[in-house]
């Protein structure tokens, strides 16, 4: 068996291992497809905009990942209107899944973990790396394994508004404060909200964390990650981008994450005539230790409550429709 069918053996023991995945890429870091296998669906999918996304997935939070001294991103999820494309780093090639989650989520993470190894190893081989050993292929395996078990695990966090119920529409960031001191669960190290411009609008961060880029800069970086992706997506049938997260570390025990997503439209001023609105996003940074069900049921939670104040849209109302199937499902 050649090097190419073997890889193509391992993609469809992916896309078989669940009815939801409908696409499995194996392409370069730069979006050049290298393989890949699919199955029928109602869903239009676009394979070299699959790869271009794949390389945006994993480079997007390459800055901020570097300034927080967190090495290396095991995982992106993309979540779109339709899908989530999950993307795992694989030597120098870049595996992306195309999943329907309304179907059926979380992944296993067994049988993910067992075709990663694999994977690895016949990568490894074809591009000449003599570091497949299977200890180091193990702890590979073991943390895709860990990242994507976490992810979907965790205490469900209610749905509730954080809204206060007198607000003034004309001076609307104190009561953005209110919501964002109401977080009820301390799964975040920083969260904040920013405009595309990089201006943080308002921030919060656990005291002591003491890390080595600004809060501002951070959510700048974060914010510029977001954009990225969103051009690459921009008319694509897979619908717009809701939520974009990316977990790092070294230790499956102490992973990182981010998570951007957006938050509604914020109105400066009403002058007629005059480029006043700017969209919000929602960053967080955040330990995987609690897992990945309250990271994204707190951020639900804020969003929703923001977008009462700011007016709801329909990229934030789907953004928490997708966030509740998520939810909704979890790993005991």
């Amino acid at each position: 068996m050649s090097v190419r069918e073997s890889l193509i053996k391992h993609l469809s023991s992916i896309l078989r291992a669940s009815p939801g995945t409908l696409l499995v890429m194996l392409c370069d870091q730069n979006g050049l497809s290298i393989a890949k296998i699919g199955r029928k669906s109602d869903i239009t999918l676009n394979p070299n905009q699959i790869t271009s996304l794949a390389a945006a997935a994993f480079s997007a939070s390459e800055e901020n990942w570097n300034d927080l001294n967190i090495k290396e991103q095991i995982i992106s999820f993309s979540y779109f209107d339709k899908v989530c494309l999950i993307t795992i780093r694989i030597n120098q090639t870049l595996l992306t899944i195309v999943h329907d989650y309304n179907k059926e989520w979380p992944l296993d993470p067994d049988n993910l973990a067992s075709s990663m190894y694999f994977l690895k190893q016949k990568i490894g081989e074809f591009f000449g790396d003599k570091d497949v050993s299977e200890s180091h292929l193990e702890a590979f395996s073991n943390k895709v394994r860990s990242a994507i078990y976490l992810f979907g695990m965790g205490t469900d966090v209610q749905f509730v508004s954080y809204t206060p119920k007198n607000f003034n529409t004309s001076n609307v960031l104190p009561f953005i404060s209110t919501i964002l001191d109401s977080i009820q669960n301390p799964i975040f190290l920083r969260y904040s909200l920013v405009v595309p411009s990089g201006l943080t609008l308002d921030a919060r961060e656990v005291s002591g964390q003491n890390l080595p880029i600004s809060i501002e800069a951070f959510s700048a970086n974060a914010n510029v990650a977001f954009q990225k992706m969103k051009e690459e997506s921009e008319g694509s049938s897979i619908g717009e981008l809701l939520c974009y997260i990316a977990i790092s570390g070294q230790d499956p025990e102490n992973f990182f994450g981010i998570i951007t997503c957006p938050s509604g439209k914020l109105k400066f001023s009403s002058v007629e005539g005059t480029s006043n609105v700017e969209e919000v996003s929602f960053v967080g940074l955040f330990s995987l230790a609690y897992g990945g069900i309250p990271v994204i049921g707190e951020s639900r939670n804020i969003i929703f409550s923001i977008s009462e104040i700011f007016g709801k849209e329909e990229l934030t109302e789907n953004l928490i429709k997708a966030i509740n199937v998520l939810t909704s499902f979890k790993y005991e």
